[in-house]
């Protein structure tokens, strides 16, 4: 028996309606304002950091630590479950209704479909469950502590995305991959077809110059 051809959807953008680890860390900092004036108070710091391409992450994995300080992991993973119930409660619709759609085509056709994030995998698994896509394969980002807090450990994006794939099973070549963001120009070159999702102008001339040729642009976000 042939194996079913691989079918790669990044998360963020692609098949949700926003950045969703970065809108649950921003929750949980401006909850307890201790956290935001911690990120307040580094700011002379950050700043000049996220002025610069190659230390652009540190900001970001500061404020990552301050909105996680002081929790364990149990605690965190109950934060997430109560972060995705509250957004689903929302009025705002958290998934794209076309990207599910697409998905849930290609599980019909005997693809093999499996979700590459860089969103924090038990956040993203939260939200996967309260849409029905629990038994979509996950390949997400991974924290681990660090002085009280919690840092990236692996961080499922770009060039990343590659090896994470692999050791789940996945490795390169992928049939399709469908993503929103010029990052995943490594997916793009180890798939056969791919889409882009309502992508920004910058990443969109990037990635058919590196491609060079015309991207398949959706346009779930714009629907």
């Amino acid at each position: 028996m042939s194996k079913p051809d691989v079918v790669v959807f990044d998360f963020d953008l692609t098949l949700t309606g926003w950045e969703t680890a970065s809108r649950f860390f921003k929750t949980l900092l401006r909850r307890q304002p201790w956290r935001i004036a911690g990120v307040v108070l580094a700011l002379p710091v950050l700043v000049p950091l996220w002025a610069l391409p190659h230390t652009r992450r540190l900001p970001v994995r500061f404020a990552v630590w301050m909105a996680t300080f002081g929790r364990s992991g149990e605690a965190l993973a109950a934060l997430a479950v109560a972060h995705a119930d509250e957004v689903f409660g929302g009025p705002e619709p958290v998934f794209l209704t076309q990207g599910v759609e697409r998905l849930r085509d290609h599980l019909a056709q005997g693809d093999q479909v499996v979700i590459a994030t860089g969103c924090w995998e038990p956040l993203a698994q939260a939200l996967l469950e309260r849409e029905g896509l629990q038994d979509v394969p996950l390949v997400a980002s991974t924290l681990r502590p660090c002085l009280g807090g919690w840092v990236s450990e692996r961080h499922c994006l770009g060039e990343n995305k590659i090896p994470m794939l692999a050791e789940r099973g996945y490795p390169p070549p992928w049939r399709v991959a469908y993503t929103d963001h010029c990052a995943d120009l490594p997916l793009l070159r180890n798939s056969a077809q791919w889409y882009l999702v309502s992508p920004g102008e910058e990443c969109l001339r990037l990635i058919e110059q590196t491609m060079m040729t015309k991207a398949q642009i959706l346009p779930w976000r714009d629907a």
